[in-house]
């Protein structure tokens, strides 16, 4: 199965590190010129950002707090002027948290879901402008299998990403038959993120599912790129869940 996005303009949200690094050097790989999303440390941005450019693509960073709206705007203007029209978009930043109901503070649920909720929803709202215009693209958002199967101590996790999935649907039919939305829903990601709970929690994770072991970051970029490529022209409103088997649909 042929994948290709030679002149193809990509932005990958989050993509400093985890499941964003891997989806962004899987683009780049394939021909895709990349905006690459990031907070916190530009070394590591610029680190990827060499990577990229090493397969003759051109690829540029900007530090954008996606839960803030007019840096989401900053990023997109700065994006047209650089790189060009977007043609996909991935939203993939987020972070994980754990706190039971009972210790949830107020500003604990308000980043949760404005980070993850709010961000989709501006990144998208300024994506969908452009792929209006030009009457073509292509938007992944990253959900997460607790979206559909809720986690103790994870409710505004959970709470953030089940709403990305009713998001994703709701926009698919809004944007069709031009624009194709779609998500994908990974398990446990062998990730930083991820191994800052700790050793005991990735076993007890794994010992979960029945491959019995976590994904690792490029096994999740593959099924984004599927949805990117023309291989997916028929899909729309899906959720991929490359889950070891945690979740079994259909």
């Amino acid at each position: 199965m042929e994948i290709n996005f030679k002149g193809k303009n990509v932005l990958v949200t989050g993509s400093s590190k985890g499941i964003g690094k891997a989806i962004a050097l899987g683009f780049a790989e394939h021909g895709a010129n990349l905006l690459i999303n990031y907070i916190g440390d530009d070394k590591e941005a610029e680190e990827v950002r060499a990577q990229a450019e090493k397969f003759g693509i051109q690829a540029i960073k900007f530090n954008a707090d996606v839960s803030n709206s007019q840096q989401v705007q900053d990023m997109y203007q700065y994006m047209d002027t650089h790189l060009g029209a977007i043609d996909v978009l991935v939203n993939n930043a987020g972070f994980a948290q754990a706190s039971s109901i009972t210790d949830l503070t107020d500003e604990q649920w308000d980043k949760m879901i404005k980070v993850h909720l709010y961000g989709c929803f501006y990144n998208c709202r300024e994506a969908a402008k452009r792929m209006k215009e030009q009457n073509s693209g292509k938007i992944i958002n990253i959900s997460s299998d607790i979206g559909s199967l809720g986690c103790e101590e994870f409710t505004h996790y959970s709470a953030a990403k089940g709403g990305i999935n009713a998001f994703t649907k709701a926009l698919a039919r809004e944007l069709a038959p031009s624009i194709l939305v779609n998500g994908v829903a990974p398990s446990g990601t062998f990730t930083d993120i991820l191994k800052e709970f700790g050793d005991n929690y990735v076993e007890e994770e794994s010992a979960k599912y029945p491959l019995k072991r976590l994904a690792q970051p490029e096994e999740i970029a593959k099924s984004v790129l599927f949805l990117a490529s023309e291989n997916a022209n028929f899909y729309t409103g899906q959720l991929l869940t490359p889950n070891g088997g945690v979740v079994m649909n259909g």
